[in-house]
């Protein structure tokens, strides 16, 4: 069996991201043994060590620390940051992680025999440790951006409100060099969205053979002996799983406001994890907040549900992670996304639900009619379509990324 070193910095325990574990979980059965670097557990980051139950065994997993800002420093840096508008952070907050990640790296490739290194970003200073191994161990690299780098509109608009313009012009011109070097470098780059993969072709002068989207997905293990529970009975229940940034706060107050009023008091929204703690300020009646519980339990929560919400602002264009589940879940999705984004795309060839206005009186059209509809029980019977859902399990991504594991490696052993 052929051996990828996985650089991996969110790696479970660490909460919020269940692609690596996805991919640790499934590429042995397509010829290929991770030994994942990951960060220690001892990082300040939110975990999960439920999580933990999925790592299959015989996985080697070397936690690694780093030196970070103490906790009780965070609000003084994060105030000097802001009020002085400077900016201490290249590639990102987690820059003080390349240099332990890096001995850890090579101490594994002095022992083991290695195929190929993998990193997946962010954080970006996983690419970094990659492009260095790559030089010193002559190995073939596969580089995956999670997330836009010089494209993230929230990184951007985070950079607008925190940087004089001169720091910030010099740092974005630094991003976009340092993202055009990784693509270049890389034997491969792996992105989640078809919109991306467009991005850094045109920015970057990226042949687009040298670039594939593997998207996220859902783990149909999950779901086998999952059993749904609603939580309001004689009420309509619309449930948004996850977490959400700040940014989406005036829509979502705004879609509580408007189902509220259209469904006559009806409907109850549930927010469930990470979201839910978020609106713990916000008092709404048709509000209800369920904080982190374990991951199936939320998927129960969500399989009793009517409807589905996803809600990312208008300048969004990625995908969010919960709509793999929305889609496997097959409840319709109600979605406050951009008309020219990705998760349209996927929503509207999946046929898994409805494209809401961000215009509030058309919003309101829109969702009476299909309260209506359910009311009526018009969605009893409803499904997207399953083939075009089953792409995207898991176990089909690991493969897809196996062989392009295949095609490097063999490209590196004829060289």
């Amino acid at each position: 069996m052929k051996k990828v070193i996985f650089i991996y910095y969110h790696f479970p325990p660490l909460l919020g991201d269940w692609r690596g574990l996805g991919f640790v979980k499934f590429l042995p059965d397509f010829g290929w043994q991770p030994i994942v670097v990951s960060a220690s557990e001892t990082v300040n980051y939110a975990k999960d060590y439920n999580l933990l139950r999925g790592i299959p065994k015989g996985i080697a997993i070397h936690r690694v620390g780093h030196r970070e800002v103490p906790l009780r420093w965070q609000w003084y840096y994060q105030y000097a940051r802001e009020k002085l508008r400077v900016n201490f952070d290249f590639p990102d907050i987690y820059k003080t992680w390349y240099n332990p990640a890096l001995r850890e790296a090579r101490k594994i490739l002095q022992k083991e025999k290695v195929d190929l290194i993998f990193t997946s970003c962010s954080p970006f200073t996983s690419a970094f440790v990659g492009m260095k191994l790559q030089k010193e161990f002559n190995l073939p690299w596969v580089c995956e951006f999670r997330d836009p780098w010089s494209e993230n509109d929230l990184l951007n608009r985070h950079l607008e409100r925190t940087l004089l313009k001169p720091l910030r012009s010099l740092l974005k011109s630094r991003i976009r060099r340092a993202e055009g070097k990784i693509g270049r470098c890389a034997n491969k780059t792996i992105v989640v969205s078809w919109q991306h993969k467009q991005r850094l072709h045109e920015l970057h002068k990226i042949e687009e053979e040298k670039i594939e989207v593997v998207t996220n997905g859902y783990d149909e293990l999950e779901f086998v002996s999952l059993k749904p529970f609603t939580l309001y009975p004689d009420k309509l229940n619309i449930t948004f799983l996850g977490s959400f940034y700040p940014e989406f706060l005036d829509i979502i107050l705004k879609f509580l406001d408007v189902s509220d009023e259209v469904s006559n008091h009806s409907a109850e929204v549930i927010f469930i994890g990470r979201g839910a703690a978020s609106l713990e300020n916000i008092n709404k009646n048709n509000l209800t907040r369920i904080l982190h519980v374990p991951k199936e339990k939320a998927l129960a929560f969500a399989l009793g549900s009517d409807f589905l919400l996803l809600i990312m602002p208008a300048f969004a264009k990625w995908i969010p992670m919960k709509i793999y589940e929305y889609l496997r879940i097959g409840k319709p999705v109600l979605a406050l996304v951009p008309e020219d984004g990705d998760a349209t795309k996927i929503i509207r060839e999946a046929k898994a639900g409805f494209i809401l206005s961000y215009e509030q009186e058309e919003m309101k059209q829109q969702l009476g009619a299909i309260f209506r509809q359910w009311d009526q029980g018009g969605f009893k019977n409803f499904s997207p379509q399953q083939q075009y859902v089953n792409q995207f399990e898991r176990r089909k991504l690991a493969e897809k990324l196996a062989n392009i594991f295949d095609e490097i490696a063999g490209k590196s052993v004829l060289a």
